[in-house]
């Protein structure tokens, strides 16, 4: 389903990627580990089209998406690809309903249909009672399961999870790993995690593990 081919990036003299290659397959849940520097965010920011490659490319279902124009992919970014980062980013302003809403109402969804599908989704991630919450008002776990909604909310192709446990204690991190799971079995989603987690890369389909900006290994 996604593919990037012989992909680099650098940031002035600093070489991050060095013609890194990889696929994933709908349906998979992969880990990408290393250690810091070794590249993984940069790669899994290319993946997300959050970042442009100095050289290569990166396909989806055989589209290159890194020859998009700025509009045409943050368009692509909103309808095929969500985001869980380590910490959720929500706005403190916002409902856990309104915060999952974003993504939906920036695609010009329906509003009506959009809020039923946001409740549904809280709900399936145990939110249903705290939908007029803020994030002041959740906690650490939820408001993660929050931003896992608000990645969910437009059916994305993939989730792209940066250290998406990272800021949680032991326990809701075990929790947040089996929903993600979960997510895999229930809808078929798609997931690519970077996780220092040795125990959650060990659960998932593939790792990729990294270093000095390169895959090391597909295991």
């Amino acid at each position: 389903m996604i593919e990037c081919r012989n992909i680099y990036r650098h940031y002035g003299p600093l070489q991050v990627l060095k013609g890194v290659s990889a696929t994933i397959t709908a349906g998979e849940i992969v880990s990408i580990v290393g250690k810091s520097g070794a590249g993984k965010t940069t790669l899994l920011h290319i993946l997300g089209t959050l970042d442009r490659p100095d050289q290569g490319s990166i396909y989806y279902d055989d589209q290159d998406v890194s020859s998009l124009d700025d509009k045409a992919i943050s368009l692509f970014r909103n309808q095929h690809i969500g985001f869980i980062f380590q910490f959720h980013h929500l706005l403190a302003e916002f409902t856990a309903l309104e915060n999952t809403l974003i993504p939906a109402l920036l695609a010009h969804q329906d509003k009506a249909k959009a809020e039923a599908k946001a409740k549904e989704l809280l709900a399936y991630l145990g939110l249903a009672d705290r939908v007029t919450h803020k994030p002041n008002e959740l906690s650490g776990g939820e408001q993660q399961r929050v931003a896992i909604a608000r990645a969910l909310i437009n059916d994305p192709q993939v989730v792209l999870a940066d250290e998406p446990t990272g800021n949680l204690d032991t326990t809701t991190s075990a929790e947040i790993h089996e929903l993600i799971f979960n997510l895999r079995k229930d809808l078929g989603q798609t997931f690519v995690i970077v996780t220092h987690n040795p125990e959650l890369a060990r659960r998932c389909d593939r790792t990729l593990s990294m270093a000095d900006g390169q895959i090391l290994t597909h295991e």
